[in-house]
């Protein structure tokens, strides 16, 4: 194991919360039930906009329209709400301190990605940072970390894909690349083991171990 490559939302932070109040206001403008925040919830870890797609297109509303009234929350006045889970700055630290190399491979666009990394200065800890703004297609398609490998050089053996969706597990398998699920995020552990992992970490203790392990 060469590269980590981290998801962001749900693997490294708790973005629930932030999520969340986000969707509440966007139902609100809507006009739409709080119940369509399950179905919403289902395609945490898609690009913003297929989330949307998928979860408001049925209902007959447009795309375009949806999206408007979400970015019409003020999300940044509230990434307060968003914290790294319990253990996670100790662990990166530890990691970096060891000479482990990582990259970060997220559905969050570059500039509210940079910006919600900069309270814990992790920038500097990911080489390179791959988000919707360097590819063309989205998780769960692979190219992501098809440029993940290009800018690296490393084969896709080379790398680990850590995550907790579907979509980060099914883009590593369709990559080639090996993943580990951890079960803090946004899905059950029966929904990732059926996508492959090579192990699942129900919390950041269990994370430690294997990748320590795996890294000596």
């Amino acid at each position: 194991m060469k590269l980590i490559a981290w998801d962001f939302d749900g693997t490294l932070v708790d973005s629930r919360p932030l999520i969340e109040v986000g969707m509440a206001h966007t139902l609100d403008a809507l006009g739409q039930p709080r119940s369509v925040m399950q179905e919403w919830l289902k395609y945490v870890g898609l690009p913003l906009e297929a989330g949307i797609r998928n979860t408001f297109e049925p209902l007959g509303l447009d795309g375009a329209t949806v999206l408007k009234a979400y970015r019409g929350f003020g999300h940044r006045e509230h990434e307060h709400l968003l914290q790294p889970f319990e253990g996670i700055p100790d662990l990166l630290a530890e990691l970096q301190g060891r000479g482990q190399r990582m990259a970060v491979v997220t559905s969050k666009r570059r500039v509210p990605l940079l910006r919600q990394m900069a309270p814990w200065a992790w920038e500097s800890l990911f080489d390179p940072i791959i988000t919707p703004d360097e590819v063309t297609q989205g998780k769960p398609h692979p190219e992501s970390l098809e440029r993940l490998q290009a800018l690296s050089g490393l084969g896709p053996e080379d790398i680990l894909m850590v995550g907790d969706t579907p979509f980060d597990l099914d883009m590593a398998r369709a990559a080639g690349v090996p993943s580990l699920a951890v079960g803090h995020g946004f899905y059950p552990q029966e929904a990732l083991a059926a996508c492959g992992p090579r192990a699942y970490a129900p919390n950041t203790a269990a994370l430690r171990d294997i990748l320590l392990a795996w890294s000596m």
